[in-house]
């Protein structure tokens, strides 16, 4: 299990001519240009609390322009990782993390994923031969395979974990998606 840490974000717009206001929670994405990107996913992760802490402090507490005024909470969240799904262009593919080196390095294992009998594809006329409707609905069972070998993933600039086959999204389940329209 890999442990991570997130800034998540409660920012309040006010409305300076209605004085309307609109608050949500969010996570913290990036600081650039002075302005605090957010985002509804988890992306922008911490190996430690203090990385997450020192980000914070240099963060502002608002911003406003002509019309809005926008006042941001910021708070620290941890989130145990227990995947490491592979991304492959539109298909997914998942692996475990079977244990953790170093901040920066992780050993995973692919994972045996069987298609629910129930699920098939419902194809109609469209794309290259025919298109999916249904392929966002996929269901799989997963089980853990010690018979696959273990590889290393190490965290690159990008922020992801990069293996010999791919980029790697960590996750706290497994996923697979086979894309049928592709």
């Amino acid at each position: 299990m890999l442990k991570r840490h997130v800034i998540t974000v409660t920012d309040t717009v006010i409305c300076k001519k209605s004085n309307r206001s609109h608050t949500e929670l969010r996570y913290f994405l990036s600081f650039r240009f002075k302005r605090v990107q957010t985002t509804h996913d988890i992306t922008t992760t911490f190996a430690t609390l203090e990385e997450a802490k020192d980000m914070i402090e240099k963060l502002p507490s608002s911003s406003s322009n002509r019309d809005y005024t926008t006042t941001y909470v910021y708070g620290l969240d941890t989130v145990d990782y227990t995947h490491a799904n592979k991304s492959g262009y539109s298909d997914v593919e998942p692996y475990e993390i079977v244990r953790v080196v170093s901040s920066k390095t992780i050993e995973l294992r692919y994972m045996d994923a069987e298609l629910d009998k129930d699920w098939k594809p419902e194809i109609i006329v469209g794309g290259f031969s025919g298109h999916c409707t249904n392929q966002r609905s996929q269901k799989y069972s997963y089980k853990s395979n010690p018979d696959h070998g273990v590889m290393r993933a190490r965290l690159r600039k990008d922020g992801y974990f990069h293996s010999a086959y791919g980029r790697h999204h960590l996750n706290t389940e497994p996923y697979k998606f086979y894309d049928y329209n592709f």
